[in-house]
């Protein structure tokens, strides 16, 4: 989400050198290519998923991203504008492992969690994890226009900005992305649910829940019972 905001000006003003017009015309395609192959990546990482594991594929998703960050910096060419294109079949892979295997983690983890405490919290858990969202995005509104003044980006300049200022654009659109995913990988690593252990959670829940309504059954004939006999 950070850097996501320089993707805009660095098309703009590094690839097409301050047209806004076909830089608006590359960012609509690339958008639109992007969501098709969000789909791709959504099924494709579900299907990986039941085979590996959701944490393997999540790790396995970030790398496929880091390559296609790192193919942006390629794609960024003034000569082959619609270069860029390439990277967008990889760079599917983010939002798409995101959002689909992190709110199944968060499933996992409400198993292990009612397993453990005896009471189902998932309004909690994923209160929190859309909390964690939508801070993430307000941060990034606020930084990215920080950033973007730190790169040396000067509007009145116009199509004249300075070459430091555009590498720095750069760095920016293609480095953030790929340090945060790497955080992300290691961040995941600790996450200790496999697919095996998370099957032996849930049948444990369900036993447990089943032994709940049993013995509730049990107390609730006893109360009829009693009540009978009076």
């Amino acid at each position: 989400m950070l850097a996501s905001a320089f993707t805009l000006y660095v098309i703009v003003y590094y690839v097409y050198g301050g047209d806004w017009g076909k830089g608006g015309t590359l960012l609509g395609w690339f958008g639109t290519a992007s969501s098709i192959f969000t789909f791709i990546a959504i099924s494709l990482t579900t299907w990986i998923s039941t085979k590996l594991g959701k944490r393997k594929t999540f790790l396995i998703a970030m790398c496929i991203a880091i390559f296609g960050y790192a193919l942006k910096w390629i794609g960024y060419n003034p000569a082959h504008p619609y270069l860029l294109m390439i990277a967008v079949p990889f760079l599917a892979f983010h939002l798409g492992a995101l959002f689909t295997m992190v709110p199944s983690m968060v499933a996992d983890v409400c198993d292990l969690d009612e397993l453990q405490c005896g009471t189902r919290r998932e309004g909690m858990f994923s209160g929190i994890y859309w909390w964690i969202q939508k801070l993430g995005q307000a941060g990034a509104s606020i930084l990215a226009g920080v950033l973007l003044n730190v790169t040396g980006f000067n509007v009145v300049l116009g199509a004249n900005q300075g070459a430091q200022t555009l590498l720095y654009m750069r760095l920016c659109d293609v480095g953030i992305p790929i340090v945060t995913s790497i955080i992300a990988m290691f961040i995941i690593m600790t996450f200790d649910i496999s697919e095996a252990k998370a099957y032996d959670i849930r049948g444990q829940v369900e036993r447990r829940r089943e032994e709940r309504r049993q013995e509730q059954v049990r107390v609730d004939e006893e109360k009829r019972r009693g009540e009978r006999r009076d």
